[in-house]
C-alpha cells in the first residue's frame, strides 16, 4: 500500500515519513505539497493499488474537507487520515461527514500512526472493527433517557467477561448520571472522573489503581454525583486510546446527548448499539437519532437493541423496523424482577432467565474471543519515494 502525505509543512511530512517506516503494509510514500483536486486523486484508482491519504487540515479546513469528501464518494481504494483538525464540535462533525477514516492526535506518536494505518487498511479490505491488537469498541447509546442502555451495557459487559478468557473493560462515559458503580455496588473510591482528570499522564501503575474488578470484567465506574467539571474532548480520546491498547473488548456507556466526545467515541466504535423501547415516543426519538447518525456517516455501525419488548406493545417487529428504517439485532424482554435481584446483589444476570438468554446472545455477537493472528510476513522497506515538490500532479500520474 502507498501512503500519500498531503501537506505544505515539510517538518510534518518528515515526521510522518519517519513514523511510516515502521508501519506494516506501507511500501512507498507519495509527497503532495498542495491540495489536489478530487479529479486528480481519482486518477489513482487506475493504479491497482490501495492508498492511505494523510490530509493536513492546518492550511485550509474547507479545502481539506472538500478533498476528503471527494475521496470518500469516488475513491473506494483510498482511505483517509486527518491531521491538525480543529477541536470545535462543528469542525469535528464536518470531518466525520466528510468520511475521514481516522484522526491523528496532536502531537502524534509512531504508535498512533501505525494504529491509524491498520484501522484504515481494515476498512479498505472490508474487515469490520479494529485491527488485531487494538480493542474493539462497543458503544451503547440510549434513544432517550430511561431506555435501559446503561443496564444493557453493564450486563452485556459482564456476560462478555463470563464467555471469554480475555478480560473486557466497561467505561462509564455518562459522567453526569452514570449508574454502573451503583448497579454493581463498587466500593472503590475511584471512578471514570479520576481517569479523565489524569488522562494526560496515564500509565499502567495508575490504571491499576483506578480500575475496579467484578468477576472477569474491569470497570471504570460512574462519576460521583457532585462531579461537575468540564472535561475536554482530548481526555476522553486519551482514555479510549489507552483502553484500546490494553483490552480486546471495550464496552462504553454513553449518555445519548450527542456531545462532541460521544461523537468521537462512536467514530472509534466498531458497533453502536442504539437502545430503544417499543413505545411510540421511544421509536420517534430513535428514528431522530438514526437520522443524525446517518448524517454523521455512522449508520453502517448501528445495531438496534429493542428493550422491554412484550406482547402488549401493540406493534409487530416488522412495524417497528419500518418506523426505524433499520433492522433490529436483538430484542430484550421485560423482566423487572430479574433486574431488581441483580441490582440488589450487585451481580450480573445469569443465562437461565429470558432476559439473561438474550443478554448472552448479544454478548456472543461481540467478538471477545479474538484469536491472536499469525505474525505478518516481513515487509519490504520503502520500495520507492516520490516527490512532486514544485511539479504538477501529472508528473506522478504517469
Amino acid at each position: 500500500m502507498i501512503a500519500a502525505i498531503i501537506s505544505k509543512d515539510a517538518v510534518l511530512r518528515a515526521r510522518l515519513e519517519t513514523a511510516l517506516e515502521g508501519a506494516a503494509g506501507i511500501d512507498s510514500v507519495l509527497i503532495i505539497p498542495e491540495y489536489p483536486h478530487a479529479s486528480d486523486i481519482r486518477s489513482l484508482e487506475n493504479k491497482n493499488e490501495k492508498f492511505v491519504a494523510f490530509i493536513d487540515f492546518h492550511e485550509n479546513v474547507e479545502r481539506a474537507i472538500l478533498l476528503a469528501s471527494g475521496i470518500s464518494r469516488n475513491c473506494p481504494s483510498i482511505g483517509t487520515i486527518a491531521l491538525n483538525v480543529p477541536s470545535t464540535q462543528a469542525d469535528l462533525i464536518a470531518v466525520v461527514r466528510a468520511g475521514i477514516g481516522e484522526v491523528l492526535p496532536q502531537p502524534f506518536s509512531n504508535r498512533d500512526v501505525e494504529t491509524a494505518v491498520r484501522n484504515v487498511t481494515h476498512k479498505l479490505n472490508g474487515v469490520p472493527g479494529s485491527a488485531v491488537g487494538d480493542g474493539v469498541v462497543y458503544a451503547f447509546l440510549p434513544a432517550k433517557p430511561g431506555s435501559g442502555a446503561s443496564s444493557l451495557a453493564t450486563y452485556s459487559a459482564l456476560a462478555c467477561g463470563r464467555l471469554t478468557d480475555r478480560r473486557p473493560l466497561l467505561l462509564d462515559f455518562d459522567i453526569r448520571l452514570g449508574i454502573t458503580s451503583f448497579v454493581l455496588k463498587l466500593d472503590s473510591s475511584h471512578s471514570i472522573a479520576d481517569a479523565l482528570e489524569n488522562a494526560a499522564h496515564m500509565d499502567q501503575s495508575l490504571w491499576t489503581q483506578l480500575v475496579s474488578e467484578r468477576d472477569n470484567l474491569d470497570i471504570l465506574g460512574s462519576a460521583p454525583s457532585e462531579f461537575g467539571a468540564h472535561v475536554p474532548l482530548e481526555s476522553f480520546q486519551s482514555i479510549l486510546k489507552w483502553a484500546r491498547r490494553q483490552y480486546s473488548v471495550i464496552v462504553v456507556d454513553l449518555p445519548g446527548n450527542m456531545e462532541d466526545y460521544e461523537i468521537a467515541t462512536m467514530q472509534q466504535a466498531g458497533t453502536i448499539f442504539l437502545v430503544c423501547g417499543p413505545d411510540l415516543v421511544s421509536l420517534h426519538t430513535a428514528r431522530q437519532t438514526i437520522q443524525r447518525l446517518h448524517a454523521l456517516n455512522l449508520l453502517d455501525r448501528v445495531s438496534v437493541l429493542l428493550n422491554r419488548m412484550d406482547k402488549r406493545s401493540g406493534l409487530s417487529m416488522r412495524d417497528i423496523e419500518g418506523i426505524l428504517g433499520v433492522p433490529i439485532l436483538v430484542t430484550m424482554p421485560t423482566d423487572e424482577r430479574t433486574i431488581r435481584e441483580a441490582v440488589r446483589d450487585g451481580t450480573g444476570i445469569g443465562p437461565k432467565s429470558a432476559l439473561g438468554k438474550q443478554i448472552e446472545a448479544l454478548a456472543r455477537k461481540m467478538p471477545g474471543n479474538i484469536q491472536d493472528a499469525a505474525p505478518p510476513p516481513p515487509k519490504n522497506r520503502f520500495l520507492s519515494f516520490f516527490s512532486v515538490e514544485g511539479k504538477r500532479l501529472d508528473a506522478w500520474r504517469q
